[in-house]
């Protein structure tokens, strides 16, 4: 498994372990984002790491995140330093672009291309 897809699934463990552990009312936003639906998104994403395409990893990835900020579970900087320990729990050093859209300051350009 590459380093992008190994650290997008180590963040799903992490949304997960979240999810599972914040007392999050997730009731009143829509169904897409409650707490059974993005449990049910992480462990996608866990099982399928080595087999979908890395754009469909990071935006699953992203959409769970963005979930648990939604619901209060996480906050914006929760969120960054997820993608830190994940690196630390791997041993993965240097740059990659998981978290490029993280930064408000510096504008990254985006490949819509198909997933192929």
């Amino acid at each position: 498994m590459g380093n992008d897809r190994m650290l997008v699934a180590a963040m799903a463990e992490q949304c997960r372990d979240c999810l599972r552990e914040a007392p999050c009312d997730s009731s009143h936003l829509p169904q897409p984002l409650h707490t059974k639906h993005l449990l049910w998104m992480c462990d996608q994403i866990e099982s399928h790491a080595d087999d979908w395409p890395t754009t469909k990893l990071h935006r699953w990835i992203g959409f769970i995140q963005c979930g648990l900020m939604a619901s209060r579970a996480l906050s914006f900087e929760q969120v960054k330093n997820m993608f830190d320990l994940s690196k630390a729990a791997y041993g993965i050093e240097g740059d990659t672009d998981l978290v490029d859209h993280l930064d408000s300051t510096s504008a990254f350009e985006i490949d819509i291309g198909g997933e192929g």
